[in-house]
């Protein structure tokens, strides 16, 4: 479906990733404060996990809304600038919808309990400390690609706002419906 904007809808869920994964980064930022095993510490990994999953729910929510309305036609003409644009995109949408599914095999081959909404989800697999060390190394890879992929991406939008003067950034902010 093509359109010269996006549908509130898909805004939404954008600015609530945005958040999440802010919230998530802090949390297991706040961890190295605390020394092992202590109870703040232990805490900052459950915060963390719990935002983990919330943006896995809310990548679901955003890709199934960017099927339902799409996305608006791109405003910069130069094909290779819309090019990097799609593989960013593309890029970010994998590693927040990967990401927590590796913090998840995390708690699993730890043998940890993982709770959400007063769920705890089933013991899936056989705790494992080799394998939880791998999966807690291709985490960390990611999150910190997700911290390098989000800085780039905010820099492209300010950079098309502000140099370009195109209306990318204002159509994610809802400001304007941007011209054919």
């Amino acid at each position: 479906m093509k359109t010269n904007h996006y549908h509130p809808a898909s805004i939404f869920p954008h600015w609530l990733v945005f958040l999440l994964v802010i919230a998530a980064f802090i949390a297991i930022e706040l961890k190295g404060q605390f020394p092992k095993g202590s109870e703040p510490r232990e805490l900052c990994k459950t915060v963390h996990a719990f935002f983990g999953q919330l943006i896995f729910i809310a990548m679901i929510l955003r890709l199934l809304l960017r099927k339902i309305y799409g996305v608006p036609v791109p405003t910069n003409p130069n094909p290779k600038i819309v090019t990097m644009a799609k593989a960013m995109h593309w890029l970010l949408y994998a590693l927040l919808l990967i990401s927590p599914i590796f913090g998840m095999l995390y708690f699993q081959y730890g043998g940890k309990e993982l709770h959400f909404l007063g769920w705890t989800w089933p013991q899936l697999l056989s705790p494992n400390p080799a394998m939880k060390k791998s999966v807690e190394s291709i985490h960390e890879f990611m999150g910190n690609t997700l911290y390098f992929l989000i800085a780039t991406h905010a820099i492209a939008g300010l950079w098309q706002h502000y140099v370009l003067k195109d209306d990318t950034l204002r159509r994610m902010l809802n400001k304007i419906k941007a011209h054919a």
